[in-house]
């Protein structure tokens, strides 16, 4: 496939310069940001509602706009490893906000911002192979065009991780490229985390949860995503923590009711997410700052309050 007209379109965000102005006799230096992300649900978890895989792929090209708004329009946020700190429970959505980012809006002359077109791309898994479909983008702004690369879907592919067996410690991604020097195709390995198996315990009182699990050995901190329930119904807020991969972890259930969760349901939902990330370059583009693939393993446990 060509490469997307590279007349690019743009967003608004968080530029390297803020407010630094174009001008149409010497246009900026236009930015890039790539990013590759593969999120699993083991094929042993609970069915829920959040699909069992979802791979997306982008490969910006952006002008006269920050990268906040960037990241806003083209739908990669940043991760939740670079928004909190180890230890951090906030409002999950205060943490897709970025609130201690300045305020996203467009930069002063000419926007673009272009989706390119980086031909097929493929995620090997186990022995199954995923090539993700090309998209357009949708034509609603006026300086942004391109496509985009997504698949979702319900079950993992019966070969990629097998009920029974061990599951796999790594996946390969195939981007087939432009076929020139400034994209070109290239393959990238990334390890895929272990899934966290957890075990919950609420105090009596409800006021504090311990969290036990087992660490994988890498030293990254592990994502919790709590959420109530009263019968089938979400109450309160989610709430997003950070911790280390300590293996337990006691939580003050005031601290987190002030943040906005609701302890008076009959269910607390608590999901977990293991995240590999690893830097890649892929021709004169994508310098490895400016381009990842990530891998995210979700799992999930339930708690009935005592």
């Amino acid at each position: 496939m060509a490469l997307a007209t590279v007349g690019l379109v743009a967003c608004s965000g968080v530029v390297d310069e803020p407010g630094a102005a174009n001008s149409v006799a010497e246009p900026s230096t236009p930015g890039r940001l790539a990013r590759i992300q593969v999120v699993l649900q083991p094929p042993d978890e609970a069915p829920g509602d959040e699909p069992a895989l979802e791979i997306t792929a982008r490969f910006v090209q952006y002008r006269g706009l920050d990268l906040a708004a960037v990241r806003a329009r083209v739908d990669l946020p940043p991760l939740v490893v670079d928004r909190l700190r180890v230890g951090q429970c906030v409002a999950s959505e205060q943490v897709w906000l970025g609130e201690d980012e300045p305020a996203a809006r467009d930069a002063g002359g000419s926007r673009e911002l272009v989706l390119l077109d980086a031909g097929n791309v493929a995620v090997q898994i186990g022995d199954a192979s995923i090539d993700l479909p090309l998209s357009l983008v949708p034509d609603l702004l006026p300086y942004m065009s391109g496509v985009a690369y997504d698949h979702v879907s319900e079950t993992l592919p019966a070969r990629a991780w097998p009920q029974g067996e061990p599951s796999p410690s790594a996946l390969q991604i195939t981007v087939e490229g432009a076929g020139d020097d400034e994209l070109p195709g290239f393959t990238v390995g990334a390890r895929i985390p272990e899934a966290v198996v957890l075990q919950a315990t609420p105090s009596p009182d409800r006021g504090s949860l311990l969290l036990e699990w087992r660490p994988d050995g890498r030293g990254q901190p592990v994502v919790f995503r709590l959420s109530s329930f009263i019968g089938s119904e979400p109450a309160g807020d989610e709430i997003t923590c950070l911790f280390s991969d300590a293996g337990s972890q006691r939580i003050d259930l005031d601290d987190l009711r002030a943040a906005g969760l609701d302890i008076s349901g009959d269910t607390l939902r608590i999901g977990t997410s293991r995240l590999a990330r690893r830097r890649f370059a892929a021709g004169e583009l994508f310098t490895r700052e400016h381009a990842e693939a990530v891998v995210e393993v979700r799992s999930a446990t339930f708690v009935s309050w005592p």
